[in-house]
């Protein structure tokens, strides 16, 4: 088949999220004899560039709309895979370059309801941020959440209907989607669940040498990674675990806040690595701690097992469970229960013997998100677009 995957950002395998799975996802196709081609609306470039051998497209999608209709008859795309599938402004440009031959599929990249259950933290912000502040209040966050949950309800239900088929990064996402919009229920059978896709690295991780470190990886964000909470969990081991670090790798528009917070408490045993690739930082902590209030998925979580590196995480949005077995590989947390939180790491790291033990766990674990695994769910995907 030739397959298109379609991305709002620039094409950055590198980079967090939906790229880095973006870039995964045309590897496994291609290597599964598909003709694959990345289209990015963030434009760059009109030239096309090889990546892998995968042609990466840059179009003006605001000003040169008929663009994309053209490169999807030249290169005879029988299907799309709209990564930005929560857009409907962009799932209908899609469907009107589309011939009627071609299918879309959306895919949702984060949790259906994380506005819903975040609706308080969300408004604040934007209120602060646009000087309205004084307007943060009960019966102003009702009428938004309100007008969200009408939206977002309209919106699904269009873009659902008027597609081939809709992937999430989780089973336990479907019961979400069903509350924001019940009437989607009849169209089941265009939803699927499949999570992102893992290379295992080659280790032997009861060989690993890991120091006492417990490490971050991610943006530096309040509203979504909560990294409020997760230097006041360090700055409380911080007291009771003399003889260890805590390691920062990332990048963001709160990285002010957490730099200035530890000159604050004497958190001098905090270090801020910046963005790099965080491989290496896995190898040699022991622990990872993540206090997000909601993802897709959680992508670091497995690259931790991955390297041995037992995560510890609220257990605040339904993939936290896809991903980890509490007890076995790894720790789910009560949301947002920082005294908890504390005294399991505490137990753990009293507890060497268990702590081994779950990161043996945790890098076998990590087979279930191989890419064999993933492409069986995708073809499952592709097969039913032919009934």
């Amino acid at each position: 088949m030739n397959i298109a995957l379609f991305l709002e950002q620039s094409f950055d395998p590198d980079a967090g999220g939906v790229q880095r799975s973006t870039s995964k996802l045309a590897k496994i196709f291609k290597d599964e004899g598909h003709n694959v081609i990345v289209i990015t609306s963030n434009y760059q470039s009109s030239e096309i560039e090889l990546w892998n051998q995968i042609p990466i497209i840059s179009i003006d999608f605001k000003k040169r709309k008929s663009e994309l209709k053209k490169i999807l008859e030249k290169k005879q795309i029988s299907i799309i895979i709209n990564q930005a599938g929560y857009s409907l402004k962009l799932t209908k440009n899609l469907i009107h370059s589309s011939n009627d031959g071609i299918k879309i599929i959306n895919t949702l990249r984060i949790n259906p309801l994380n506005f819903y259950t975040n609706y308080k933290q969300f408004i604040g912000l934007f209120l602060n941020s646009n000087k309205l502040g004084f307007l943060n209040n009960k019966i102003v966050q009702k009428i938004i959440l309100r007008y969200h949950i009408i939206k977002q309800r309209s919106d699904l239900n269009y873009i659902i209907k008027n597609t081939d088929a809709f992937v999430m990064l989780s089973k336990g996402f479907t019961p979400e989607l069903y509350f924001l919009a019940p009437n989607l229920k009849k169209y089941n059978h265009k939803i699927h669940s499949i999570s992102n896709p893992f290379e295992k690295p080659i280790l032997n991780i009861a060989q690993i040498e890991k120091d006492n470190i417990i490490l971050f990886v991610g943006r530096l964000n309040i509203l979504q990674k909560r990294v409020d909470l997760l230097l006041e969990i360090w700055k409380k081991l911080h007291k009771t675990l003399p003889d260890w670090k805590f390691w920062v790798v990332g990048e963001g528009e709160d990285q002010v806040f957490m730099e200035n917070y530890c000159k604050e408490n004497n958190l001098n045993r905090v270090t801020f690595f910046g963005k790099n690739n965080p491989n290496e930082y896995y190898k040699k902590a022991k622990i990872f701690h993540m206090t997000s209030a909601f993802e897709g998925f959680g992508n670091v979580l497995v690259e931790a097992q991955s390297y041995g590196c037992v995560p510890i995480l609220f257990n605040s949005y339904a993939a936290a469970q896809d991903i980890v077995t509490h007890n076995e590989n790894g720790l789910l947390v009560a949301p947002f229960n920082s005294d908890e939180y504390v005294d399991v790491t505490t137990t753990l790291i009293n507890n060497p013997d268990k702590l081994s033990q779950m990161a043996l766990n945790g890098y076998e674990n990590v087979n279930r998100f191989s890419y064999d695994e993933t492409y069986k769910k995708w073809e499952e995907v592709f097969n039913s677009l032919k009934k």
